[in-house]
């Protein structure tokens, strides 16, 4: 076994006047529409001193500890192979029980201030401690074969050895991310004032540095801090861990104690971080239906981090500390790696890393893209008027034996500049740069793999849209062609926006029929169809009715008509002076609409709609034709044919409709009839 230092032994003393600091720190305020979030339905893996399970933060009720499982109220499973508590006398007795308080509690006694952000989370408990000491397993990816087997995607480690080396345990949480990409470890970076320790310096972790309370920003002293031995700026984000108050051990399996204490430092904070990202999770969960891998909670996390006393990110505090205000007005993210059943796909692979590594996954089943060299991925958003724009890109990385891959993040915005990831200024936003000054490309990328484009509101207000891509500048030409992982060409990644809307493309308007020919019908005088058209988007349109059988059409252009809102058509026709032209004596006859919108959004073209009625007869005859005793041939599968007539005739019969329009359709008529402007086109 390896040795351990647990790194909350190098906790600085408690201020004479403590700042008392719960678990709720960084909740959400009360009239907060995310107020709802409090971790349900999320696990949260911990492997640390073990856990009190009596203490009222945990005990399945006043009266009863239970038995760890799906019914327990907070233990979904205590793997207490080497240990089975938070034993008092052995080493850090009570740093598991605090940390485990952070996480999860939810108190039915004592102490409100215990009160877990995550409250309603459930816990799978590793306890690695013994009378000998700590006793991590050498290969840690026993604990997160484990916890991926109850389902928890978040890991919290409050430890680590005293070195700054990039060792077999970094290299060995890198492999096992990069092939689950449903495994997030949260690692405390260390109380040395100095450089971050092992295993925070792996670079699929989450590195968290403490800050004091809300009511006095700064960060902690004590923090071991970036940039790492990897030159990479080593810390994610910061999170409240000065005098935080949770649950305390007895020491005793059976005293159903209610005790709190105060603890300081990394290790603190970094149960802090991971209890936010379960709200996360929850929210992910909740309004897109899915459970969010490692890199998008990992962008999700940055994207909502705040600078606390220093313009972010950083290599002292990353990008500062989580705030779920960020996602208070919505949020847009995409996940290549959404899929319904993460957990049933990872233990079909064979659950551990070598039996992920020897059956890779294509990433079949998720929601992709997953791109190799030289592909990219794009999206067109709004923005928000008001408000600044941000995008934060985030993926795994192989261990440091790889060449890290280069997944690129660039903004492009409507008038015709970019931005690119990670070049924030010392003004706090992304610089626009022209096409003049060389391409997104041609701007050096840095070797972080969570990187942000910050743009300020006043540089987008007069923006139609933005375009968010992601390019695949350099990837690792691995031996499985076409699979992720370690030896894999294509990498996934997690994406968040804020301060956009999700440019929906256009819907076609909707036509109904509420009266007319149903079918079979016989009409000799006059006869009418009412239509209720309507369109998702309001958008202006222009309805053209015909009559129309198997040998010729008749444009009815008193019926044809332009509306700025949804409405209802009428359209009468009396045979007696519309069709004395024709011989209509006939059993073929049907009405066809077609209806096409003005499309007042400037991101997607126009819609067409069409809408054909029954076949029904008209048996009359103009007293001013001769001869036409005799009707032409019928055929009589012409319900089955398609109107060759119509399908050729329609544009034809569109554009000149719009030509003859009112005056408020000619700019529609130009949108209809011109080349899509760019960058649609491209898009297309």
């Amino acid at each position: 076994m390896r040795g351990v230092v647990l790194l909350i032994l190098l906790l600085a003393a408690c201020s004479l006047n403590p700042l008392f600091a719960s678990a709720e720190t960084i909740n959400v305020e009360e009239e907060s529409r995310l107020n709802y979030l409090d971790g349900e339905g999320v696990v949260i893996a911990v492997a640390d001193t073990g856990i009190d399970m009596d203490h009222s933060c945990f005990r399945n009720s006043t009266t009863d500890v239970g038995s760890p499982g799906n019914y327990h109220r907070k233990i979904l499973h205590l793997n207490n192979t080497i240990d089975n508590w938070d034993n008092k006398g052995h080493q850090q007795f009570r740093h598991g029980t605090h940390i485990a308080g952070i996480l999860g509690c939810d108190p039915l006694n004592g102490d409100e201030n215990m009160t877990s952000m995550s409250k309603s989370a459930k816990l799978v408990i590793q306890d690695v401690v013994t009378s000998n000491g700590w006793e991590v397993p050498e290969d840690v990816t026993e604990l997160l074969v484990e916890s991926s087997k109850y389902g928890a995607v978040i890991n919290s480690w409050s430890w680590g050895d005293n070195t700054v080396d990039y060792t077999n345990r970094s290299k060995t949480i890198d492999s096992w991310t990069i092939e689950n990409p449903w495994s997030l470890v949260f690692v405390a970076p260390g109380n040395t004032g100095s450089m971050v320790l092992e295993p925070s310096n792996a670079y699929n972790v989450v590195s968290v540095v403490a800050s004091d309370s809300e009511e006095n920003e700064s960060l902690w002293p004590g923090n071991s801090h970036g940039p790492d031995i990897n030159g990479r700026r080593g810390v994610l984000v910061a999170a409240p861990g000065v005098d935080i108050v949770s649950a305390e051990a007895d020491g005793t399996m059976f005293g159903m104690n209610n005790g709190s204490r105060e603890m300081t430092g990394t290790s603190m904070a970094t149960p802090m971080a991971a209890s936010f990202t379960a709200l996360l999770q929850q929210l992910v969960e909740v309004e897109y239906g899915h459970t969010p891998s490692a890199p998008l909670l990992r962008a999700m996390l940055a994207s909502s981090a705040e600078g606390v006393d220093d313009l972010a990110p950083n290599s002292m505090q990353g990008y500062g500390r989580p705030n779920l205000q960020s996602f208070e007005n919505g949020f847009f993210v995409h996940d290549s790696y959404f899929t319904d059943n993460w957990t049933g796909l990872i233990e079909e692979r064979g659950n551990s890393l070598s039996s992920l590594i020897s059956n890779p996954w294509n990433g079949s089943g998720a929601n992709g893209p997953f791109l190799s060299e030289g592909e990219s991925w794009s999206r067109m958003l709004s923005p928000i008027k008001g408000e600044d724009v941000e995008v934060v890109m985030s993926y795994n990385a192989r261990p440091s034996n790889y060449e890290i891959d280069d997944l690129r993040l660039i903004v492009h915005t409507s008038d015709g500049r970019f931005a690119v990831d990670d070049k924030i200024s010392s003004s706090g936003y992304s610089q626009l740069f022209y096409p003049s000054f060389g391409g997104p490309l041609t701007k050096n990328s840095s070797n972080e793999t969570t990187v942000m484009i910050r743009i300020p509101a006043e540089q987008v207000e007069d923006l139609d849209w933005i375009k968010v891509e992601i390019i695949a500048n350099d990837i690792f030409n691995g031996s499985n062609v076409d699979y992720l992982g370690i030896e894999g060409t294509k990498l996934g990644f997690g994406l968040v926006a804020t301060g956009v809307e999700n440019l929906t493309q256009n819907t076609a308007p909707k036509i109904s029929m509420l009266e007319g020919p149903n079918g079979g019908e016989n009409y000799s005088e006059s006869l009418n169809i009412k239509l209720g058209i309507s369109d998702e988007e309001n958008d202006s349109y222009i309805a053209v009715i015909r009559l129309n059988n198997s040998n010729y059409s008749i444009d009815l252009s008193d019926c044809t008509v332009s509306y700025s809102n949804n409405s209802e058509i009428n359209c009468e026709l009396v045979i007696a002076e519309n069709l004395v032209l024709y011989s209509v004596n006939r059993e073929d006859w049907r009405f066809e609409v077609v209806v096409v919108d003005d499309n007042s959004s400037v991101w997607t073209t126009p819609k067409i709609s069409t809408f054909v009625t029954n076949n029904f007869s008209i048996w009359w005859t103009s007293p001013m034709i001769e001869d036409f005793d005799v009707s032409p041939v019928i055929e009589k599968d012409e319900g089955e044919k398609k109107n060759y007539t119509f399908v050729l005739g329609i544009v034809g019969v569109i554009f000149g409709t719009l030509v003859g329009a009112s005056i408020m359709f000619r700019k529609f008529e130009n949108l209809v009839l011109d080349d899509v402007p760019s960058p649609f086109k491209e898009e297309e």
